[in-house]
């Protein structure tokens, strides 16, 4: 039996159909009607539901985060003391086995409240003497993302396409069904206990590459104007205040000149990761 947590957002519902040779538990705030699943009602927060879902359970595949939130609190309430309860759980229930999907966010020289709150909870993880396995992805999209849909959205309520700086730094967005088919190769593979492993994509990009991709795919013919960093900084600080729905990130910012990228040497090595190039995976 298989357990998993957040398996009703982007990721978890497309980790799901793929799991239909196997017994799936899932945590969900409602219930749900789906044939493929056993849903257990409840948070991770709450004792009770979690041990529901963990018991007689030999694999639990942590997917639940609070990625934007007003409340700063909410992040460590869930991210960390949510990943505490889900590993307290595990060791009630017997269950050795964790999947832990974090983030590349945790990795970055500035850290966001969603960064340190990843990072907290894989130091949880790494600390808990289970058979863990983390995965860190970058930027997740493929069809329907919200992500996705969210940078669309931003280049069209402008004249313009405002790139931060010289648009020069790289990414490395990650289509959903490569995240899917790492977390798949962790299930039963023993190389990958005790190990963190970075899900990128194929190749890095500049980000003026991956606007001229998503220019290309969605006929979005608007020339870039560059704004320097400094002015983002102030815009970006301005829009802290309004809310988590600004696009402009400080921290996104900040992170520009983070010196490490990310590898995905190791899992290539260790479950046989292959994955494809933003453009392919843009035309799917």
């Amino acid at each position: 039996m298989i357990a998993i947590t957040g398996a009703t957002g982007f990721l978890g519902s497309n980790l799901i159909p793929k799991l239909k040779d196997k017994k799936v538990k899932c945590l969900v705030r409602k219930y749900i009607d789906n044939s493929k699943i056993d849903p257990v009602v409840g948070d991770i927060n709450d004792t009770v539901s979690v041990n529901k879902l963990l018991k007689k359970t030999k694999v639990l595949i942590h997917l639940a985060a609070v990625i934007d939130s007003k409340n700063k609190k909410d992040y460590y309430k869930v991210n960390v003391q949510g990943t505490k309860n889900l590993i307290d759980s595990c060791k009630k229930n017997k269950v050795k086995r964790i999947i832990f999907v974090s983030s590349m966010a945790s990795t970055k020289d500035y850290l966001d409240d969603y960064g340190k709150s990843k990072k907290e909870a894989e130091d949880l993880i790494k600390n808990s003497g289970l058979d863990y396995t983390i995965l860190r992805p970058s930027f997740i999209y493929g069809k329907n993302s919200n992500s996705m849909k969210k940078m669309i959205s931003f280049i069209n309520s402008f004249k313009f396409i405002p790139i931060v700086g010289n648009g020069e730094y790289t990414l490395n967005p990650v289509h959903v069904d490569d995240v899917v088919k790492a977390i798949i190769s962790c299930i039963n593979s023993r190389k990958s206990i005790k190990k963190t492993y970075d899900i990128l994509g194929r190749n890095e990009i500049s980000f003026n590459e991956f606007i001229n991709v998503i220019s290309e795919k969605y006929n979005i013919q608007k020339r870039k104007i560059h704004i320097p960093i400094p002015i983002c900084l102030v815009i970006s600080s301005v829009g802290s205040i309004l809310g988590p729905s600004f696009p402009l990130k400080k921290s996104f910012v900040l992170s520009l000149e983070s010196k490490y990228k990310g590898t995905i040497a190791s899992a290539e090595r260790d479950l046989n990761y292959s994955p494809i190039s933003f453009k392919e995976g843009l035309n799917k």
